[in-house]
């Protein structure tokens, strides 16, 4: 009696080992991998808001002010044959609230933004924001130059 509950009990073993090898099954590691932090976020949309100055335009730069995060699930059939979200990826939502500030010469001009956003993990595994609808009007505001 007890050998058959011990093989029993390997073989259960054995096939957890085999799904979350195969990704069928979840680890609690892996899904705390999987879910976007606040410094994902920010670094993503730095990577498209942060420019340098150039001869044509004004050096601008993000700050990120909050992130509210959803809870995620597998993407939709929308969001993979629309919007081009990977197939199977995790989709995130969130509401993301981010100023861009433009350096001017003699002003500083400060536009802040609130979006709906879905936050996955990309074809190469990296990282992608993808924003939406506004959640309420944008405010721009003028400051002036740091000195």
């Amino acid at each position: 009696m007890q050998a058959a509950v011990v093989a029993r009990t390997v073989l259960v073993l054995f096939a957890m080992v085999i799904a979350v090898s195969q990704g069928i099954l979840a680890t609690p590691a892996a899904a705390a991998d999987s879910a976007p932090t606040q410094a994902d976020v920010e670094k993503v949309l730095k990577s498209v808001w942060d420019k340098p100055a150039s001869s044509l335009n004004a050096r601008s730069a993000l700050t990120l002010n909050s992130v509210k995060f959803g809870r995620s699930a597998k993407a939709t059939k929308q969001e993979v044959q629309v919007e081009g979200i990977p197939d199977n990826a995790t989709v995130t939502p969130a509401i993301v609230d981010f100023t861009v500030r433009t350096y001017n010469t003699g002003e500083t001009q400060a536009l802040r933004r609130v979006r709906e956003a879905r936050v996955y993990k990309d074809k190469m595994n990296e990282w992608a924001v993808m924003t939406g609808s506004p959640k309420g009007e944008d405010v721009r505001t003028r400051e002036p130059m740091a000195k």
